[in-house]
């Protein structure tokens, strides 16, 4: 009985072995395939062996079995059966191992390759990052000389406009005019060049807390009016039925309405209209900037707060700027919990619309 349970478990083992191999080979082994084949079909021919050897035990079996317990059915078992699988397997491994040896040489010539062209890469990172970070503090140090300088050369040009002789021409009014505009211009982007090199050198303290949004955006746009006055652009607020607070950085949050608002005048026609909205929805606060400027094309949607980009970027472009003023906006945004987002639509207009998480108001001191 030992022996029959025994033959029965060789026979279950061999079955089970042959449908794995018969598995983990499909689709594999491509240039392995003929030894690979030999190998399978030698444990084929020891299963078959251990199948007639397994019925030999039992009459009922013998019917179907065409040959029976015989002598041709022993010759089957024991030498095409059991010896001729081991040859098969033996010779399917003498043909397999050597393409699979070489096959592991393969695969270790590509690692070292692999591993030589990962350490050119780290170098070449390095390098990068070594140039990325003097090109950094080149920027901020050449930008720090120049902001000085320049403050003051427009602190000058403004008190020299301010005490500027009735007997002035018009023509030198004009010049007056265009230097202070250009000194602005200038300012603006160094400035732009400052904050955005804190941005990536991660030195932006962003200290958030609890204000009032609708003043916050009041105030900016209040500072925003005389820019769109030059332009004859109108700023409009419109106030929601309550306050609505949020955890901001105030300096920082009016940066970036600034920038949003001065945009939206800047890209409006004359005579036009800049809509402001301040609403909380879903528990979070929503601030929309509604120009009706040129628009934005949709290629160019989800470039525009990249940094140094610009949706004109041609020579003739009339309005002038950095490229970095929305990339700055998006990170102290982001920075804050929040994000901006853009709708746009060529010929109608634009909307910037950020969102923030909502906050209880602060309590006020008694």
């Amino acid at each position: 009985m030992v022996d029959i349970v025994l033959e029965f478990i060789r026979a279950v083992v061999l079955a089970g072995l042959v449908l794995f191999l018969w598995q983990a080979g499909k689709n594999r082994f491509e240039n392995l395939r003929n030894g690979w084949r030999i190998v399978l079909f030698g444990f084929m021919l020891l299963l078959f062996g251990s199948i007639l050897d397994f019925t030999d035990n039992f009459e009922e079996l013998s019917r179907f079995v065409v040959i029976g317990d015989t002598e041709t059915e022993a010759f089957l078992e024991k030498f095409i059966g059991f010896l001729g699988g081991f040859v098969f397997i033996f010779i399917g491994m003498v043909k397999w191992i050597p393409n699979v040896q070489a096959l592991s040489e393969r695969i270790d010539s590509r690692n070292r390759d692999l591993i030589r062209s990962n350490a050119s890469l780290i170098e070449a990172k390095e390098k990068a990052d070594q140039a990325s970070q003097a090109k950094s503090e080149f920027l901020a140090s050449v930008s720090h000389e120049l902001r000085t300088p320049l403050t003051s050369i427009k602190g000058g040009l403004g008190l020299l406009r301010g005490h500027m002789p009735s007997e002035f021409s018009q023509e030198s009014q004009l010049l007056m005019d265009i230097a202070i505009r250009n000194s602005d211009t200038l300012l603006e982007l160094i400035n732009d060049l400052l904050d955005y090199e804190k941005i990536i050198s991660g030195e932006m303290s962003i200290e958030a807390c609890p204000h009032d949004i609708l003043i916050l955006t009041r105030n900016a746009v209040e500072l925003t009016q005389a820019l769109a006055q030059k332009r004859a652009v109108q700023l409009s607020l419109v106030e929601p039925q309550e306050h609505v607070w949020a955890n901001v950085d105030a300096l920082r949050y009016g940066q970036v309405m600034r920038n949003l608002l001065s945009n939206g005048a800047k890209f409006s026609p004359k005579e036009g209209k800049v809509e402001i909205c301040v609403y909380a929805a879903d528990h979070k606060v929503h601030v929309e900037i509604k120009d009706q400027g040129p628009g934005i094309a949709d290629d160019d949607k989800e470039k525009i707060f990249e940094r140094f980009f610009q949706a004109d970027s041609t020579d003739s472009r009339q309005q002038s700027g950095s490229g970095l003023g929305l990339a700055i906006a998006k990170s102290i945004v982001e920075a804050m919990g929040g994000s901006i987002g853009l709708e746009s639509e060529l010929g109608v207009g634009s909307t910037f619309r950020v969102i923030l998480p909502i906050c209880e108001a602060k309590p006020t001191a008694v």
